[in-house]
């Protein structure tokens, strides 16, 4: 995935996707809601995208960095997360692993790049999901995991690399 925005803000944009209602798939939502409550630095925003599909584009519209966090099914333990540069997010959402919105994460990101509004960094932090089912709770597995997935957006949003 090219990123092909270059006079962009330097602020670095942290987007929460997901479902709340839909047990992990509000794993991101949590997380940004946790992460909005830490002592950020003031180039940081974070936002909820919920359910973007398509709408991906208009949250990428004027950054130049950006953190997706999601819940994304990569076959690996409930609770496992991984974090995803553009070139391995490319591979992985588009052979071996599932958003779970419709249209998806690789449908509203391969749109993006088709109307050049990838911003220049782009990272995706993604979340194995244990359960899916409706009901606003995060499994134990997921929730377990939310602290030091913050922790290393944390470091992350510090060293103003996203």
């Amino acid at each position: 995935m090219e990123s092909r925005r270059s006079s962009a803000s330097q602020d670095i944009l942290v987007l929460g996707i997901g479902n709340p209602l839909m047990g992990d798939d509000g794993a991101g939502i949590r997380l940004v809601e946790r992460l909005a409550e830490a002592d950020l630095p003031p180039y940081v925003r974070v936002e909820e995208a919920g359910l973007p599909g398509w709408g991906l584009p208009s949250f990428f519209e004027g950054q130049s960095s950006v953190i997706l966090v999601d819940a994304v099914l990569m076959g690996a333990k409930p609770g496992s997360w991984r974090r995803f540069t553009p070139e391995e997010m490319q591979i992985v959402l588009e052979d071996e692993a599932l958003s779970l919105h419709q249209p998806d994460l690789a449908c509203g990101l391969a749109l993006s790049e088709a109307l050049e509004m990838l911003p220049e960094k782009l990272v995706l932090y993604g979340i194995e999901p244990c359960d899916t089912s409706p009901g606003a709770e995060l499994s134990p597995e997921v929730s377990a995991c939310l602290s030091e997935v913050l922790e290393s957006i944390l470091n992350e949003l510090e060293k103003k690399t996203a």
